[in-house]
């Protein structure tokens, strides 16, 4: 089940949970009209999948829920509009939202009013008692929770349309179950509030509730501007008893005021500084004492239970908030390990493309100038060869360095070069290739390769015996000779290159940055062979590598 059908199950159930409780304190005549409303819950859900189906069925149970209520006298307890349960508000509330946002404008509007016309029926024919203010009263709560939920509706609609979410637009996404939530119990305490000025007491609470829905993006300016709501709002209650004697206090508690505080201390436990949070909390723990004592003379007679109360609520908010931050900070430290890795891997991967591929044809420059130098006077048609051998290396070397430029720009993988991408399913004939491109001594092979070799392990025998014919031509002073084995047996590939150079060079061409021998261990390693240089006797030097033959998935 999706995250968002789990948060819409879990408020559609705490709705019918509500109307439980309270058609429990009602007696038996309120449980008759259970049913309706979970079959109504049931409908929302089912509009999560299919709104068109889900909200006319909606309608269709409230029509049915009326009729059943009417014929058996069943007196259903309701919280805002008369003679509908809590549960039913919510889930037609839920099933216009899902329709706007996800049917079509006229199938939207013909479900929207199917819906309306039930609530209406159910308002006036349930049970027939209702007197006309509270009717008046019902339908115009009935119509604002109407234009909510369009208004919803066409905004996740738009939402939809826009190929990138604006922060607004996430910040909804994230907070809707919350928001919910507030609305929910915001009803419930409308219901439970028998003073006159109750609404005027809850004017703190809706002030921050909106400060807990934008929480997320400032959450210690706006818990400290929720603190002088709920600090304030006693004033609004005085000057109604002030206005009118007859006016009683306010209530003691009004839950909506709790849990918005509760979801701004988490917020700001998660997201703030230590001692702005710290300080904030305070604030708001304060905030919410000093109202409670001043609304009610019923409060300030048991404060102290009143206190503990919100002191537990208040810390389960803030093991909540410690719980996602730390869970924030390990996700953190996860991802930036893994960038890290991940950054590092490429920069070993150009690394070793810039050594093996752009030194090697660098390393043939050097080499076919220093003998160009040496012949010029003697015999200049043998150095006019090799400033053409030079022009070729030059180009090559500039099409790798393009190649790898192209590669840390995103337009090809690091770890691929242009003599690699060109590498084709003949190794041998790539071989081949390689070696006519080497400037340094005459070298001799020995293939034997079996039929299929997988194409990691051909780039990398590649890489190999480039590589080490580069080191023969930078380092072996003397060489006269070198011997390229390349032979399957075993499940293995072993690659083999000797020289017999009779010293290494203390000077060697063009330098040494030392990574020659690391790189081609690392290639190696990465899949799973073993790696072998060194001296030999009596005069020479050695690379050998075996690397097994993986089969290619089919």
């Amino acid at each position: 089940m999706p995250a968002t059908h789990r948060w819409l199950l879990a408020l559609l159930g705490g709705a019918l949970f509500i109307d439980l409780l309270l058609a429990t304190q009602d007696g038996q005549y309120g449980l008759g009209a259970l049913p309706g409303g979970a079959l109504m819950v049931a409908c929302a859900i089912f509009g999560a999948r299919k709104p068109t189906e889900g909200a006319l069925a909606g309608a269709l149970v409230m029509v049915m829920s009326t009729g059943f209520i009417r014929v058996m006298h069943i007196a259903p307890t309701s919280i805002g509009i008369n003679d509908l349960l809590l549960s039913e508000m919510a889930s037609g509330v839920v099933l216009v939202v899902l329709v706007v946002w996800r049917s079509s404008p006229a199938v939207s509007a013909g479900c929207t009013t199917m819906l309306v016309l039930a609530a209406v029926l159910a308002l006036f024919v349930r049970t027939g008692q209702s007197h006309s203010m509270t009717q008046f009263r019902s339908l115009q709560l009935g119509l604002l929770l109407l234009v909510g939920a369009v208004v919803v509706g066409v905004y996740l609609r738009n939402t939809n349309l826009r190929r990138t979410e604006t922060e607004l637009g996430a910040l909804v996404r994230r907070q809707w179950p919350l928001a919910a939530a507030l609305v929910l119990l915001l009803f419930l305490d409308v219901y439970i509030g028998n003073s006159g000025t109750h609404i005027l007491a809850m004017a703190g609470a809706v002030l921050a509730s909106v400060c807990a829905f934008f929480a997320p993006r400032a959450p210690v300016s706006l818990t400290l501007t929720a603190t002088a709501c709920i600090a304030l709002s006693p004033l609004l209650v005085f000057l109604a008893q002030a206005i009118g004697p007859n006016r009683t206090g306010g209530e003691a508690i009004v839950v909506t005021e709790v849990a918005a505080s509760m979801a701004l201390v988490a917020f700001v436990t998660r997201w703030g500084a230590p001692w702005p949070a710290g300080l904030s909390t305070a604030a708001l723990v304060a905030a919410d004492l000093i109202a409670l004592e001043l609304r009610s003379e019923y409060a300030r007679q048991r404060l102290t239970d009143f206190g503990f109360v919100i002191g537990f609520l208040i810390l389960v908010s803030v093991a909540t908030g410690l719980y996602f931050r730390a869970r924030d900070r390990e996700r953190s430290q996860t991802i930036s390990v893994a960038v890290s890795g991940a950054q590092q891997s490429e920069r070993m991967a150009l690394a070793r493309e810039l050594h093996d591929v752009v030194a090697h044809h660098v390393t043939g420059i050097v080499v076919q100038a220093q003998a160009a130098r040496l012949v010029a006077e003697k015999d200049p048609q043998v150095a006019v060869q090799a400033l053409a051998k030079i022009e070729s290396s030059g180009i090559e070397a500039l099409k790798a360095m393009r190649f790898l430029v192209g590669s840390m720009r995103g337009a090809k993988p690091a770890g691929t070069s242009q003599a690699t991408e060109h590498a084709t399913m003949d190794l041998a004939a790539d071989l081949g290739n390689v070696i006519q491109h080497f400037s340094g001594p005459p070298v001799t092979t020995e293939l034997n390769l079996p039929e299929v070799v997988p194409h990691e392990v051909g780039r990398s025998v590649l890489r190999l015996v480039q590589e080490s014919l580069t080191n023969v031509g930078k380092h072996a002073l003397g060489a006269r000779n070198v011997h390229v084995t390349v032979t399957g047996s075993d499940g293995e590939l072993a690659v083999r290159v000797r020289d017999d150079g009779v010293a290494r060079r203390a000077d060697p061409v063009g330098g040494s940055g030392g990574y020659g021998l690391v790189g081609m261990r690392e290639r190696v390693e990465l899949l799973g062979g073993r790696f072998v240089a060194g001296p030999v006797s009596p005069v020479g030097w050695r690379v050998e590598a075996w690397l097994p033959l993986r089969k290619e998935d089919t």
